[in-house]
């Protein structure tokens, strides 16, 4: 079962990934959209034709009618910036909406990365707090989110960040050989980040017991994983450099022959053994965000820590890959 609680989802507006809150009302004049659906794919056309001037008002109109799909588009654009300007007040409404909407969503459901994902943004931006906005920092609910979007969602990203929170113990006590576990299920995913902080602890024996090829090889792929990520690429690389340079040739043939058992994404079919007196999260008012939201936020109940779901399902939502617009 999750932990947060939301108003039930109708199954046949789910399998369109249109959800329209109760209580909106009509009006006189004409909508200036045939449907929800139709705004979202008049703004995805806009938006991929590099015209996000015209691409905003259509993602909202949907966005505001309870399309998933332009939902997390505006929270991923305005979350990173770019072709909007970067504003993270506007990037977490977006995913706070998702989280409202989606909460009830089981794990094994088409859309659960995405609300997964939702989580996750949010457990990030209550980490720091956002200059500027009614949010400030609360570490431990942060860890919270974090933690169900990890554990109930299987969320790599939630993964990685909580298994930084116990490596700084930052809204949880600092526990090396947690954030260890919680980077090996990011790093089975694939996750570049999980990859290299996993191969950094176990070259040196930080937390865990040394084993310096395997995290060669875990550096290696991180390195290979990495890809575009301009947030990991950077230090990955001179984490890499730094490690390989130390290593004898023994060490590096090793660890090449270990790469290929470890790359491909796996599911995590076994719970983690996790402690659980750090679990408790308190809830936050939602007074806090006047200016951001205002509905109640997710109330996080007890933390169960259940396995994460298996990654990388097919999207669905009875609709074509071009109408999905590049959500994945």
């Amino acid at each position: 079962m999750p932990i947060f609680s939301a108003s039930q989802i109708g199954s046949a507006l789910a399998a369109f990934i249109v959800l329209t809150p109760a209580g909106v009302s009509s009006t006189d004049a004409p909508p200036p959209y045939v449907s929800a659906t139709d705004a979202y794919r008049q703004g995805m056309s806009a938006m991929n034709a590099g015209n996000p001037e015209s691409a905003l008002p259509a993602l909202e109109y949907a966005a505001g009618h309870g399309v998933l799909g332009a939902q997390l588009k505006l929270a991923r654009l305005y979350a990173k910036g770019g072709a909007v300007p970067k504003d993270d007040s506007k990037a977490f409404q977006y995913y706070q909406d998702i989280a409202d909407q989606y909460a009830d969503v089981p794990s094994s459901s088409p859309i659960a990365r995405y609300v997964g994902e939702a989580f996750c943004a949010l457990g990030r931006y209550y980490v720091a707090g956002i200059s500027g906005a009614p949010l400030h920092p609360d570490p431990v609910y942060a860890a919270g989110l974090l933690r169900h979007a990890g554990a109930y969602f299987g969320d790599a990203e939630a993964q990685y960040q909580l298994a930084r929170l116990y490596l700084t113990g930052t809204g949880v006590e600092q526990n090396r050989t947690i954030a260890a576990n919680w980077l090996t299920m990011a790093a089975r995913k694939q996750h570049a980040g999980a990859q290299a902080v996993l191969g950094e602890m176990l070259w040196s024996g930080d937390g865990v017991r040394q084993r310096q090829a395997q995290g060669l090889a875990l550096l290696m792929l991180a390195k290979q994983n990495a890809g575009g990520d301009d947030d990991n690429v950077a230090w990955i690389d001179e984490s890499y450099a730094k490690t390989i340079a130390l290593a004898d040739r023994a060490t590096v043939q090793e660890a090449q022959a270990l790469m290929p058992h470890m790359s491909g994404a796996r599911p995590t079919t076994t719970a983690v053994n996790i402690a659980t007196d750090a679990a408790a999260v308190r809830a936050v008012p939602a007074a806090q965000l006047p200016s951001l939201t205002a509905r109640t936020e997710p109330r996080l109940g007890p933390v169960d820590l259940v396995p994460p779901a298996a990654m990388g399902m097919s999207v669905g939502f009875g609709m074509s890959d071009s109408d999905l617009g590049g959500l994945q």
